[in-house]
């Protein structure tokens, strides 16, 4: 009744015990829609993601760029800025990504399409999943610095002399901006003192109404 997986004989290659590819239905996707597309023209899951989520296509320079979806997965962890967004203001969200991209191992895609077109060369693939697990954690670590950096710039700390403490000072706004229209903004500073928690307050609905995948 409990799905297994043995372990392959050596030199065999291994079955994985559970997909990398299974995702959550996204939301965008709950719909039918016909869009025609010539035959001329290459149509992709990059492409679809673009149709629903109602993002311009594509430039034929930008379409010849990526020709498997695993190469934009490639792009997208070394440099998550490049994904576009559709609308304006609270209505703004992401271009719907294909699943290469949106699985937590989009690596193991590439390391497989580098096993079927490479059969023979075991030693060559493994050199290709090293440097491209180099280039990704390399990426990310300069993301983190970055954003350290920022973190400390707007920091200022104050030491006072014969004290073993340290007092790291932030300057803060409040204001609609900074708070939400409502003061009570995720991102706020100090947003819950003196203000009591909501779950508190009789008639609020206290378990999830919705799932967004």
């Amino acid at each position: 009744m409990v799905p297994t997986t043995p372990l392959a004989e050596q030199g065999m290659r291994q079955t994985f015990h559970e997909p990398i590819n299974d995702l959550p239905a996204h939301p965008l996707t709950g719909t039918q829609i016909f869009y025609p597309v010539p035959e001329s023209r290459t149509f992709n899951r990059v492409e679809a993601g673009r149709v629903f989520s109602g993002a311009p296509a594509q430039t034929h320079h930008e379409a010849a760029e990526i020709s498997h979806p695993s190469e934009l997965a490639e792009k997208v962890i070394e440099d998550p800025n490049i994904i576009g967004w559709v609308g304006k203001g609270a209505n703004s969200r992401q271009i719907l990504q294909p699943a290469d991209v949106r699985i937590p191992h989009p690596h193991m895609v590439a390391l497989e399409r580098d096993r079927i077109a490479y059969p023979n060369e075991r030693l060559a693939v493994a050199d290709r999943q090293a440097s491209r697990l180099e280039r990704q954690d390399k990426a990310e670590q300069e993301r983190r610095d970055l954003a350290q950096a920022r973190r400390e710039k707007k920091l200022k700390t104050v030491s006072p002399e014969e004290s073993r403490f340290e007092y790291r000072i932030q300057e803060t706004r409040y204001t609609k901006e900074t708070t939400g229209p409502d003061g009570r903004a995720p991102w706020a500073v100090g947003r819950r003192y003196g203000v009591p928690h909501r779950d508190r307050t009789r008639g609020t609905v206290k378990i999830p109404t919705r799932v967004e995948a």
